[in-house]
């Protein structure tokens, strides 16, 4: 059975996955609907603004479309903050607890002494 930490985190980071998913989705529609644009291109525009790429040659003209804009490059940079500092915290995780399973073993096969200076 995985460990319930483990689980933990593949739960917020499916929810963040799922988010991103919903929001692509949802913005593409609202934008090829709310700017009269292809589902291609608004799916294109969705992924460069979210994406944080933008590069300008499709871009809202309506007040709503600009709203649309807004919140997406608001809600794409809060997802891939979320999701690259939750990765890093894991291998940082990892990287620990394997460290402290070794020294755990070494402690226990007797390897290591008790010499340290704060053991006295």
């Amino acid at each position: 059975m995985p460990h319930p930490h483990f689980l933990h985190v593949l739960k917020r980071r499916t929810w963040a996955l799922g988010f991103f998913i919903t929001l692509v989705c949802i913005s593409t529609l609202l934008f090829s609907y709310i700017e009269k644009h292809t589902l291609f291109d608004s799916f294109y525009w969705t992924i460069t603004v979210v994406s944080t790429v933008g590069f300008g040659d499709i871009t809202p003209h309506t007040q709503i479309g600009k709203l649309l804009f807004i919140f997406d490059a608001l809600s794409g940079i809060n997802i891939y903050i979320y999701l690259i500092t939750s990765w890093q915290a894991s291998l940082t995780e990892a990287r620990l607890e394997r460290r402290l399973w070794k020294i755990a073993e070494l402690e226990t096969r007797g390897k290591l002494s008790n010499k340290n200076p704060q053991n006295q």
